[in-house]
């Protein structure tokens, strides 16, 4: 898990304009950096949180507190990652989840979701033709838009091109998907297939099967590897890399391939030995001399571009 303090001189003020989750997150554009996103987010939870225990916290940074707790639970979903909130936050499960039903007694479309994420008490359980209208692709045109959906299956699902405009004549395409961009992907496909030629389609059925790969490391965002198994993942996630041929596949495996980066070097720091030194002990010796400069670049842009430059102490 990457290391992210916020630096105690961020004021609640700062917070209640710079930390909202309007401000922080994009939730219908997967080409925004998901580690970004996700970083940020626990980062700006995390030093909310902070505030708000040091006492006298004003309502409005405790409704922010229980905001980001939501979209913590929320980006979970959306892109399928395994969380703990003790583990990724420092807060008590318990404690996390009653700032995230604070905030959806708020918030009637926030309760819906949460609601389809737990009991169900709004819908028929498990029943996958009941299927809550997320929003719609902004890009998609205005009269043939792209909706997307979570349905009672907790899967999402985009809309089927039709020529009757509006959400209430709605046709969701089947199978579902376990995260967003994975109907995302497959939802714009599906509308510009007949816009397309071949190496267009190509390019985007490669989109999605990259986007498969790139999934199973999402889910993992917030495991720590050891420092022997993060070298390992390393060299893994390079592989995959190296096949990747679309823009957003080898976007995703950037980012994947950073993160472990990342993680290699903090071990480096902690435990006094060279980058070289624990791709040997990881018994890859021969790969020691060449991946540590690319290492310790990738490692470098991943913290750039994915943790939090605002709340970096």
């Amino acid at each position: 898990m990457p290391e992210l303090a916020c630096s105690a001189s961020r004021s609640a003020a700062w917070h209640l304009t710079c930390s909202t989750p309007a401000f922080l997150l994009d939730y219908f554009n997967p080409r925004i950096a998901f580690p970004r996103q996700t970083n940020r987010l626990t980062a700006r939870f995390r030093a909310v949180h902070a505030l708000c225990e040091s006492g006298g916290a004003p309502d409005d940074l405790l409704a922010l507190r229980d905001a980001l707790a939501f979209h913590l639970v929320k980006m979970s979903c959306w892109w399928d990652f395994a969380f703990c909130p003790r583990a990724a936050t420092g807060v008590r499960n318990p404690d996390f989840l009653g700032y995230v039903k604070a905030h959806a007694a708020r918030s009637p479309e926030d309760e819906a979701f949460f609601d389809l994420l737990t009991w169900q008490a709004h819908t028929r359980p498990g029943d996958r033709d009941q299927v809550l209208v997320l929003g719609h692709d902004s890009e998609s045109p205005q009269d043939a838009p792209l909706y997307f959906g979570l349905d009672a299956g907790r899967e999402f699902r985009f809309s089927l091109p039709s020529d009757k405009i509006g959400a209430v004549h709605l046709e969701w395409a089947r199978p579902g998907y376990r995260d967003f961009a994975g109907a995302w992907l497959a939802g714009r496909t599906c509308h510009a297939r007949e816009m397309l030629d071949s190496e267009d389609l190509r390019q985007r059925l490669l989109s999605e099967r990259e986007h498969s790969w790139a999934r199973l490391w999402h889910q993992r965002h917030f495991c720590r590897p050891g420092d022997a198994m993060a070298v390992k993942a390393y060299v893994e996630a390079c592989a995959q890399a190296s096949s990747c041929r679309t823009t957003f596949g080898r976007m995703e495996f950037a980012h994947i391939a950073g993160r472990l980066a990342h993680e290699i070097t903090a071990a480096s720091r902690r435990t006094g030995m060279s980058v070289e030194a624990l791709f040997t002990e990881a018994g890859a010796p021969e790969l020691a001399e060449t991946a540590a400069p690319m290492v310790h670049l990738q490692a470098a842009t991943y913290a750039s571009e994915c943790l939090d430059e605002q709340c970096d102490g």
